[in-house]
């Protein structure tokens, strides 16, 4: 089977399990592209070229299934690098990358930096990528996130400089001013919000990297409740956060003393809290 071949075979196969004509053609350049090593726009340099027919199909299969792209293919997209990604672990969202951007733009002292809810890790090794020199903490409760993230730590040779232990949020840390910089993608999800996620988040994503209680708020408030006084003098917390929670955490953020600014998605939405004492 040729790249054509399998172009018009992908679509047409999609669009018969209900997606739509642009999603149908999208996904199809995806999956080619990952099996032959591409990137998507490079496939029309390349029609005449053979695909593995029976693993070509077997992943039209699963992804119609239902299964999130991502987890079919084993790795996803992350300001411009490719990470591994599996089941168990949160998919990164491009809105994530809101988060790094903030980090890098913003003034903090020297130090290393701390992430809660590491996950994949796509956030604590990209901004060791681009800080050469900086090192990173990076905490999780789940195990398989872990393991997860110091694959990709390896892959993109930062590995050395991020260390990894496993507990729930900040308990695994002793008190004191010890890093330049916190930074989270935290469960935010409130209860309202989780019934309307679509099946494919509900039937293949943790759930527990999602939920941040009934208003979505718990991991939020945890964090600017007890986070600063992990910081040193002028250190900042970077905190994504829902598309509703701006008011929140601006009255969370003043009954702790502590001054806040937000970085907004291009659609104007406030999705990154920056914040300091």
């Amino acid at each position: 089977m040729t790249v054509s071949e399998a172009l018009a075979l992908g679509k047409k196969f999609f669009l018969s399990r209900g997606f739509d004509a642009r999603d149908a053609e999208h996904e199809t350049r995806l999956i080619l592209a990952f099996l032959l090593g591409l990137r998507p726009l490079d496939l029309y340099l390349r029609l005449d070229s053979e695909v593995p027919e029976g693993l070509f199909r077997r992943l039209l299969a699963e992804r119609a299934s239902g299964k999130p792209l991502a987890y079919v293919l084993g790795e996803v997209e992350f300001w411009g690098r490719t990470f591994k990604i599996r089941p168990g672990v949160l998919i990164p969202r491009p809105e994530t990358e809101i988060l790094v951007e903030a980090f890098l733009k913003a003034k903090v002292p020297e130090g290393p930096v701390l992430e809660l809810g590491v996950g994949s890790g796509v956030i604590l090794v990209t901004c060791l990528l681009e800080r050469a020199g900086l090192k990173g903490l990076g905490i999780d409760i789940q195990e398989g996130a872990l393991r997860l993230a110091l694959e990709n730590a390896k892959l993109h040779g930062v590995a050395e400089r991020m260390f990894l232990v496993r507990g729930d949020w900040l308990s695994p840390l002793r008190f004191g001013p010890k890093f330049s910089a916190l930074v989270s993608n935290p469960p935010y999800v409130s209860a309202r919000d989780l019934s309307g996620l679509s099946r494919e988040i509900l039937d293949h994503e943790p759930l527990e990297a999602l939920y941040g209680g009934w208003d979505g708020l718990a991991f939020v408030r945890r964090t600017l409740e007890k986070g600063p006084g992990y910081l040193k003098p002028g250190g900042k917390i970077f905190l994504e956060i829902g598309y509703d929670q701006r008011e929140a955490v601006e009255e969370i953020c003043r009954r702790c003393d502590l001054k806040v600014y937000f970085e907004k998605d291009l659609s104007g939405i406030a999705r990154v809290a920056v914040v300091e004492k």
